[in-house]
């Protein structure tokens, strides 16, 4: 299975709250990976929102992601785009 980590920055304005959040666990149950977060030593699923939102994460924290699966060289792009589009105020499907 391949194995991928990269570290990110938060760059939307708003941080990650609920809408990035849930934007971030469709983008990454679109591809064939799971997700975690490094935070302080302790691994975070990204399947989770509530484990997403407890992060705290502002514009500006650095992440560290784990990545694991068939696509998990494809998911860096697009984690990092969410992690950065300013919010459009509505998901759209």
């Amino acid at each position: 299975m391949k194995t991928v980590s990269w570290e990110s920055t938060v760059t939307n304005p708003n941080g990650l709250h609920c809408r990035v959040a849930e934007r971030l666990i469709k983008i990454i149950d679109e591809h064939e990976a799971s997700v975690q977060i490094i935070d302080q030593g302790q691994r975070i699923d990204c399947d989770s929102i509530l484990e997403l939102l407890s992060l705290g994460l502002v514009q500006g924290s650095r992440i560290q992601f784990t990545a694991q699966g068939t696509d998990a060289e494809q998911i860096i792009a697009a984690v990092d785009q969410v992690l950065s589009t300013p919010d459009q105020g509505v998901l759209q499907d």
